[in-house]
């Protein structure tokens, strides 16, 4: 069977179409939770839209330039991402990845992201409704992608289904 007919191949090359569209999907939830509240406070539709707005053009960039990695041919398949070695599309992925995670740590510490969070509910489903927590749970998540990130930098991880 020839490497192009095998029909993992085939989901793995587009497989970050598959992102795109649950990131997308996601703001779509995020909106219909949103809409009792707009109804209850007019004043926070905008606040709601700036919010989603955000999340779905800076949330799928990663996801787009992995699209171009692959689109380009420049990269196999999603597969390939896992290790920052399989060329200038993987590093630039990355490299989106780690400016995301400063950029929200800036909105959040110093921008007051974490009490914007708080003030429109329904997009955080966190328990307690106070700012350092967002900004404790923001930590905790960026320990786990810092630690997957050096995982896949230092365990040169071969995927055998990418080429």
């Amino acid at each position: 069977m020839r490497p192009e007919s095998n029909p993992l191949i085939l989901i793995f090359r587009q497989a970050w179409l598959l992102f795109v569209f649950v990131h997308c999907i996601n703001g779509v939830v995020w909106w219909r939770r949103a809409q009792p509240r707009i109804a209850e406070n007019p004043a926070l539709e905008q606040g709601y839209r700036r919010l989603i707005k955000s999340w779905l053009i800076y949330g799928n960039l990663p996801w787009l330039v992995m699209g171009a990695g692959i689109l380009s041919g420049a990269v196999p398949s999603t597969l390939s991402y896992f290790n920052p070695r399989n060329g200038p599309f993987v590093i630039a992925f990355y490299v989106t990845v780690v400016a995301l995670w400063i950029a929200t740590f800036y909105w959040l510490f110093f921008r007051g992201g974490a009490e914007d969070l708080l003030v429109y509910p329904g997009l955080l489903n966190l328990p307690v409704a106070r700012p350092w927590v967002v900004k404790v749970y923001f930590l905790l998540c960026l320990a786990g992608g810092i630690v997957g990130l050096l995982w896949m930098i230092f365990g040169d991880i071969q995927v055998p289904l990418a080429r």
